[in-house]
């Protein structure tokens, strides 16, 4: 099954698969904004992801079914992502694209010396950087030479098979397959980005997404990533100190977690050392960006993911980096559906960033 990597004209559903959870939203075009009216999140069974790696189809199928019953939407049309670590995105310059075929041709040639795998099994698409551009080539008449820039995204075929298996076992069709770093790159710049006031702009703005098992730093200037990486530290960590301090299973200490059940003294002798652990990482993927880059001094940090929401994460952040620290929450800025309740989308708006972004290509144009 040939699934796009890009285009999309009709509002579709953003599915985010995580090691933890399946996460859908439907969004829809609201007066000068967009609005959520669907939402849901439903846990996976351990094991079921590993490494981002879909092991258990039929498990994240039932997951994918239970969320979009408890979402409501009524569209079988999906958007989804490959993880950014399992694909390869590079900005082309293709000299005399000639036609379509030309052009595609000469993507997939000098694409080939950026793409780790054979090129056979690989799902690769591409899009020009300025439309408009490749429309005016076909115009042109003269024999000068000419250039365009294209966003070349690829994966292995066995990602992007592995997610259309989950959603046609669950009665669902693919219409888009993103990369889940151009997802949280159109998050935040439909969304995001519009809030922010131009001082919280003039220095490149951190994104932190913080996952189970990684966090993912993307820096933007404007409204271009200038930096990405991904670094193994993740929320699950702080699931793991519970159960080991308390003698729980994870899944155990997961539930007690979110229930807020656990003992008097969590806060004290396993939390607060969580929270001072991620601020002293969050200081430390800082730090990379600064020693692997020349692109300025970040003036803001944008924390993203379920730990987002932790009491006194942002506050320690802020104090251990010295850099203003908000939640990456997109809901904050477009409000609420009719269906949805503000207490569901404030706690856990931060963890759907990628879910976000992928709805948002239902209104690319």
């Amino acid at each position: 099954m040939i699934v796009p990597l890009f285009s999309s004209k009709n509002p579709r559903l953003g599915v985010d698969i995580s090691s933890t959870a399946v996460k859908v939203l439907l969004l829809e075009k609201h007066r000068n904004g967009y609005r959520p009216v669907g939402f849901a999140i439903e846990p996976i069974s351990p094991g079921a992801v590993q490494d981002k790696t879909i092991t258990d189809t039929d498990v994240v199928a039932g997951a994918l079914s239970r969320a979009l019953s408890r979402s409501r939407a009524k569209t079988k049309h999906i958007v989804m992502a490959v993880p950014t670590s399992a694909s390869v995105s590079r900005v082309l310059n293709i000299s005399n694209p000639g036609n379509e075929f030309e052009l595609e041709e000469q993507v997939r040639m000098e694409s080939d010396q950026y793409i780790p795998f054979p090129i056979d099994e690989v799902s690769l698409d591409f899009e020009p950087l300025h439309p408009e551009a490749g429309s005016k080539q076909k115009k042109k008449q003269s024999n000068e030479d000419s250039s365009i820039q294209v966003i070349m995204a690829a994966t292995r075929t066995t990602n992007v098979e592995a997610r259309v298996a989950v959603a046609e076992a669950a009665g669902l069709s693919v219409d888009v397959m993103d990369v889940e770093s151009f997802a949280i790159q159109n998050a935040f710049t439909e969304i995001i980005a519009p809030t922010l006031t131009a001082e919280d702009r003039a220095q490149p703005v951190a994104l932190l997404d913080v996952g189970a098992n990684t966090t993912t730093i993307n820096v933007f200037s404007g409204d271009d990533i200038i930096y990405s990486k991904e670094h193994p530290f993740g929320g699950k960590q702080l699931t793991n100190e519970i159960s080991m301090y308390y003698g729980l299973s994870p899944e155990e200490a997961e539930e007690k977690k979110r229930n807020d059940t656990l003992p008097d003294d969590y806060h004290r002798k396993v939390l607060q050392p969580f929270i001072d652990n991620m601020a002293m990482q969050v200081e430390r993927f800082i730090q990379y960006f600064y020693s692997e880059t020349n692109r300025g001094t970040i003036g803001l940090i944008l924390l993203g993911g379920g730990t987002a929401n932790t009491p006194g994460v942002i506050e320690r952040i802020n104090n251990e980096t010295g850099i203003q620290t908000r939640s990456a929450n997109p809901f904050v800025a477009i409000g609420q559906g009719s269906r949805i309740s503000a207490e569901l989308l404030a706690n856990h708006g931060s963890s759907m960033l990628v879910a976000c972004g992928l709805a948002l290509r239902s209104f690319d144009q």
